[in-house]
């Protein structure tokens, strides 16, 4: 099916020295990944041997489903610190925001949590996008963020025409590549629309959206189908922004 691919490689076989994770779930405890600090620090060694330095960790905060805030994520990221290994891995926190308009309303009362600087990574519902969202891009901007979409390639309301993401990336958004996307592990629908925005030059990071063990099996053990591996090595470099 695949036979457009020169050269088959894993994830392994081409992360640069160094990288940074900007999308995880390994604090435990709140939210749909790691259960427990043992958890946390199993998933920390997994990632330590697909060739991952460290990572910021970014829990879901969403209204009524995860009800997190910059307090129970500095509480997890405590716990998950009490083992060097886990303190030495994971050395930031942040969030995955849900964008929608309780985001918009938190936003005017605290700061929220970025990955670095202004840099905010949010994700939109799989189920629509909100109906009001260039109007909630634009009140997070005016507050100086610098919005991170978390996988554009998952939203497949969008994959119907492509100006869709156009119009994203004219609105000055960073595209995040979930590393799990150009393993299939998605389907074939996201497997092509993420080739099709790798080619078309429109992701400025990744992260690998790990959630527990059957996402580092996927990554440890599948070839990347992409079939410029210099073009998706040089992508993995642009994580350097977050290596400080």
């Amino acid at each position: 099916m695949f036979s457009f691919l020169k050269k088959k490689y894993t994830l392994t076989d081409v992360l640069p020295n160094g990288y940074t994770d900007i999308h995880n779930h390994l604090l435990p405890g709140i939210d749909d990944g790691a259960e427990t600090v043992e958890q946390t620090s199993a998933l920390v060694n997994s990632m330590k041997s697909l060739g991952i330095s460290n990572c910021i960790s970014t829990p879901h905060t969403f209204s009524g489903c995860w009800e997190n805030t910059p307090e129970s994520i500095k509480n997890a990221f405590t716990i998950a610190q009490s083992t060097n290994e886990n303190s030495s891995f994971i050395k930031g926190f942040a969030s995955e925001y849900m964008l929608d308009n309780s985001l918009v309303e938190s936003a005017s009362s605290q700061p929220l949590l970025c990955l670095s600087d202004n840099n905010l990574l949010v994700e939109l519902s799989y189920l629509n996008a909100p109906y009001e969202l260039y109007d909630l891009l634009f009140d997070l901007k005016l507050k100086g963020y610098q919005i991170i979409l978390a996988h554009p390639e998952r939203y497949k309301y969008f994959f119907s025409d492509f100006r869709n993401f156009e119009k994203l990336k004219d609105f000055d958004l960073d595209f995040q590549l979930n590393l799990l996307s150009f393993t299939g592990y998605y389907g074939p629908d996201v497997l092509k629309m993420s080739q099709k925005l790798m080619d078309a030059d429109m992701y400025s990071f990744t992260g690998t959206d790990v959630h527990h063990s059957r996402h580092i099996k996927v990554l440890q053990t599948q070839n990347i189908m992409y079939k410029n591996e210099t073009v998706f090595t040089d992508l993995l470099s642009q994580n350097k922004l977050f290596s400080k």
